[in-house]
């Protein structure tokens, strides 16, 4: 018994410790809209959260919470009610020094953040993609309670950017810190 509890946690311990690693770790209507738009669009690949260091990942979930999937939110991004995602996607290309020392930071890589609006019919459709450059250490945050505001960021930088909903899409905004 013993033996087979020690098998069990070293097969789930990857699941456990990095967000999504695979299209079965988001929610199954999303891993399916997902998969139909990747076999339609072969610029754009899953990203595995698996590319993030597991000691740098254990930061990550200090700082989003303990089951944070970096690249992948699940809300109602545009207020309609009705359940929205949002992804990371890699694009194809290659990666571009950054200047920055850390090893995290030290290259850019050509990634997509991609917005898919829910109905009350249960299906998604593309609302938005947005291309950037990027580390991997990148992140999809929301906050707020009543009204939520999409952000993309990138740990550790001032590298970060809102996606304000419009009537059928998203315009990228630029925080406002004070």
């Amino acid at each position: 018994m013993k033996i087979f509890l020690l098998g069990l946690f070293v097969f789930l311990f990857p699941v456990l410790c990095f967000g999504q690693t695979m299209l079965a770790d988001l929610k199954p209507a999303h891993a399916a809209v997902l998969e139909d738009f990747l076999s339609k669009n072969k610029e754009y690949q899953f990203l595995s959260s698996k590319v993030i260091s597991a000691d740098y990942m254990k930061f990550v979930r200090e700082s989003l919470g303990k089951n944070a999937k970096p690249y992948y939110l699940a809300a109602d991004f545009n207020q309609d009610k009705f359940e929205d995602f949002a992804i990371i996607l890699s694009r194809k290309g290659a990666r571009k020094a950054s200047g920055a020392t850390s090893q995290e930071h030290k290259y850019d890589y050509p990634l997509a953040v991609v917005i898919f609006n829910g109905s009350k019919n249960g299906t998604y459709t593309r609302a938005f993609i947005e291309k950037l450059e990027a580390p991997h250490v990148c992140f999809l945050k929301v906050e707020g309670t009543r009204k939520k505001t999409l952000y993309f960021g990138v740990f550790e930088t001032d590298n970060s950017r809102i996606f304000a909903p419009t009537r059928n899409s998203y315009v990228v905004k630029a925080p406002n810190y004070r």
